[in-house]
């Protein structure tokens, strides 16, 4: 990601991971639930905010911990 704020990476929205991680958008909201992405959030008013926001920290994390495919 190239934007940057404050000198860290912003949280990222579902889309926006389910681009870096090569995902259909609903898996990564399925993770999320999961707890795949422990630092998750919704944004919003109360409960029924379809807004989830994921730390590049999380995104990152998740990355190192996939086995490494050989080719």
């Amino acid at each position: 990601m190239s934007i940057r704020t404050a000198g860290r990476e912003p949280d990222m929205t579902v889309r926006a991971v389910a681009e870096a991680l090569n995902l259909h958008p609903e898996t990564v909201r399925v993770m999320t639930r999961s707890g795949d992405f422990p630092n998750a959030y919704k944004t919003g008013a109360g409960k029924q905010s379809n807004h989830i926001r994921i730390p590049w920290s999380d995104v990152e994390d998740y990355r190192t911990k996939q086995p490494k495919v050989s080719r």
